[in-house]
């Protein structure tokens, strides 16, 4: 910023190339470290692009679209659109290798280690830098982030690419930088563009008029790329994405824990695809809506909830609360939990979230006589907690704040170190006893644990069964049932499994089990219905998995799988034309089907013979 102030505390410069050595280290640390664990990871499911990683396999197929010749896109904007982009330069480049887009969020994540430096050693100082930078580069989850085929690498990059500017901003050519890198950010987390009216609020009185007008204008201009977009390219005056109302949803009902959970509107049947998603948040009281108003309609309604019932959201909220400083990662698309047993590098990478967050809140008490400028490691310590309790508690929505947290997290080292060097003792032994009863109580914040875990060994399952894996895949669910007996996707799944290698006996046990679910659960009954039409294709009943699979598909006509499968017991009926009017029903529903799309080419070419 224009106007320079003083350190917190004298410090010593240190001489020569002495100087470079520590922050070159850091940086050297956080690549290499995240290369290797990107090299872990090329043969395990955390690195395939599947339609188990639900956003994932949306970023990458726009990606394709925009590939294809389909710039703008033909609707709203559904899903956040700058990742997007990323993946399609990439890929225009290189091809659709998934080990490139991970290499360069490697050299993101290095980027962003350097910026964490700079921004903390201005703030604090040089030692507080050099702390925040080691521990973004040994900070475990961040190291797994890099690996993933999300936007969280992007995000934490031009969140600190926006604050050094802030910091560094002299010239009115950084202003503009700051508000480009600024509107770029908001593209990433539409709820960050809260922070805008701090940020002039505060700059008002610590640099000039113009500068603060350039960085705004240039933070507005970008921005409002996306709600013109979505207003040339479909009509619809949608400000970010036609998923925002329905994320706040997600995050404010009655069913609502304060994580991301199935909402009954919203998935009426088990498994989950933003397709379908799109199909019933559309259409309202059986009338499609435009995306502006649907995405109205969910937001008022989780205002509905709100607002009638005070008391029960005030309680959703305290949990968000806890759940956001809770040192349990709330996994969403990936899961550490599989990745972790395959990797050196994610059990070395010892720093978690409740150290960073025992520290950091400490810092941040002990930084406070400092505020008139750390106020910028505040505010986006801020924006991302009201982000989190406006909608819900996932890991990766979280991990954007780590780095901001590590600049205070160093800030407490670093007083801790000059406490001993005073011999103020008694200052030191208050420090360490808060960050123990913080550390102790985030890990103590009541998580579902199995039904995660569950989850994650089932979505690795599914992977090694689509790639024809049956002993990685066997071995998976296994895991899942052996941490939640009554997850019934597991179940599900292992019954697929077990009937494809043939081991009928075993996967009608499997169906017996969840039968019993169903009837606990009447949620679990499209699943038994399912493996009750596969157990029938193992003993070539084919009449009767029809029966079934219509069954399903008159209660879930939506579900493009069915049709799929339904289908394929046509082809093995060796009746084409309902197979083809199937396969064409799943295609239609789900443009990206890979496996209908083979199978209808197929059939109509037997059809035309």
């Amino acid at each position: 910023m224009t106007r320079r102030r003083k350190k917190s505390r004298p410090e010593k410069t240190v001489p020569g190339k002495r100087q470079f050595l520590l922050p070159v280290l850091a940086l050297l640390l956080t690549f290499i470290v995240r290369f290797i664990f990107i090299l872990e990871m090329r043969s395990h499911p955390f690195s395939t692009i599947s339609a188990q990683m639900v956003d994932v396999y949306y970023y990458h197929q726009r990606a394709l679209d925009i590939l294809a010749g389909n710039f703008w896109g033909s609707d709203v904007f559904f899903l956040r659109p700058l990742y997007p982009y990323l993946l399609a330069g990439v890929y225009a480049v290189f091809g659709q290798k998934a080990l490139v887009v991970q290499l360069l969020q490697a050299l993101l994540a290095t980027g962003s280690c350097f910026l964490l430096y700079d921004s903390a050693r201005r703030i604090f100082n040089r030692r507080s830098g050099l702390l925040a930078a080691f521990g973004f580069g040994l900070t475990g989850i961040l190291v797994f982030y890099t690996g993933t085929l999300l936007y969280v690498e992007l995000t934490v990059f031009l969140s600190l690419l926006t604050l050094w500017f802030i910091l560094t901003a002299e010239q009115y050519w950084r202003w503009i930088l700051a508000g480009l890198s600024y509107g770029l950010l908001v593209i990433c987390r539409p709820e960050l563009l809260l922070l805008l009216p701090f940020f002039i609020l505060i700059l008002w009185h610590k640099t000039r008029l113009r500068n603060l007008g350039i960085m705004t204008a240039a933070a507005l201009l970008v921005i409002a790329i996306v709600p013109i977009r979505n207003l040339v390219v479909a009509h619809d005056p949608v400000l970010f994405t036609a998923h925002s109302g329905i994320n706040f949803y997600y995050g404010n009902n009655r069913s609502a824990d304060g994580t991301w959970q199935p909402v009954g509107e919203l998935e009426q049947t088990p498994g989950f695809s933003h397709q379908r998603l799109k199909q019933v948040a559309k259409t309202i009281n059986g009338k499609e809506l435009s995306w502006s108003k649907a995405s109205n309609y969910w937001m008022q309604k989780g205002l509905n909830f709100i607002f009638s019932n005070p008391g029960r959201f005030l309680k959703l909220l305290s949990r968000k609360f806890l759940l956001f400083w809770s040192n349990y990662e709330v996994p969403n698309n990936y899961y550490p939990e599989t990745a972790r047993p395959e990797s050196v590098t994610m059990k070395l990478g010892f720093v978690n979230f409740g150290l960073i967050a025992a520290l950091g809140l400490l810092g941040m008490v002990w930084a406070w006589p400092l505020r008139n400028r750390t106020w910028p490691v505040y505010l986006f310590t801020g924006g991302y907690l009201f982000s989190a309790l406006a909608f819900y508690i996932i890991s990766r929505l979280r991990a954007p704040v780590l780095p901001f947290l590590l600049m205070f997290a160093g800030f407490a080292i670093s007083e801790f170190l000059d406490s001993i060097r005073s011999k103020k003792f008694g200052r030191l032994a208050t420090g360490i006893g808060i960050v123990t009863a913080i550390y102790i109580g985030s890990s103590l914040i009541p998580v579902n644990r199995a039904n995660y875990t569950a989850q994650a060994w089932t979505q690795a399952g599914n992977i090694y069964l689509s790639q024809k894996q049956p002993k990685p895949a066997l071995k998976a669910f296994r895991c899942a049932l052996n941490a939640n007996p009554e997850n019934p996707s597991a179940r599900y799944s292992l019954l697929i499994l077990l009937a494809g290698m043939g081991r009928t006996n075993e996967a009608e046990q499997e169906y017996n089990k969840l039968a019993r679910l169903a009837t606990q659960d009447p949620r679990n009954r499209i699943l038994a219905t399912l493996g009750a039409a596969r157990i029938a294709i193992a003993h070539r009943d084919f009449p009767m998995a029809t029966r079934l699979y219509h069954k399903v598909i008159e209660q879930d006509p939506t579900n493009a799988e069915n049709h799929y499968l339904l289908g394929l017991v046509y082809i093995s009926m060796d009746s084409l034309t309902p197979a083809r009017y199937q396969l064409a029903r799943a295609v239609s529903l789900d443009p990206n089907h890979t496996g209908a799309r083979s199978a209808l080419a197929q059939v109509k070419s037997h059809l035309r013979r």
